[in-house]
């Protein structure tokens, strides 16, 4: 499964260091894609996270010289460390009580059981 961390630069508020392609192609090199640029000149870039979130925000803050929107990696990151709320002992599924209801659970609960025996 992969990861992607986001980041958006306002072309408008970038100091100007020549034109909006030259840094649109520096944020290239360093592995961001190009997802899609707005009509208020805000580029949304992705890119594969590799890194942990906090240190390839801070470096693309560093380069940008605004705050880096890594919404999607730390999201990634908080998913990987909640714990499992809930537990099927016969197929060992796990739903961590977050999001939308596991669809095992959500069998059982509209079979009548009593989904409090399955928590942890």
């Amino acid at each position: 499964m992969q990861n992607w961390e986001y980041t958006k630069i306002a072309l408008n508020e970038v100091p100007r260091r020549g034109d909006d392609i030259d840094l649109l192609r520096d944020a290239g090199e360093e592995g961001w894609e190009l997802v899609a640029i707005l009509e208020n000149n805000v580029a949304y870039l992705k890119r594969e996270v590799m890194a942990s979130a906090s240190e390839t925000a801070e470096r693309v803050s560093e380069q940008t010289g605004q705050r880096a929107s890594s919404e999607v990696a730390s999201v990634a990151s908080d998913a990987s460390s909640v714990k499992p709320k809930y537990r099927d002992p016969a197929t060992a599924a796990t739903w961590s009580g977050r999001g939308r209801m596991a669809s095992w659970l959500k069998r059982k609960q509209e079979a009548g059981e009593d989904i409090g025996k399955f928590l942890v």
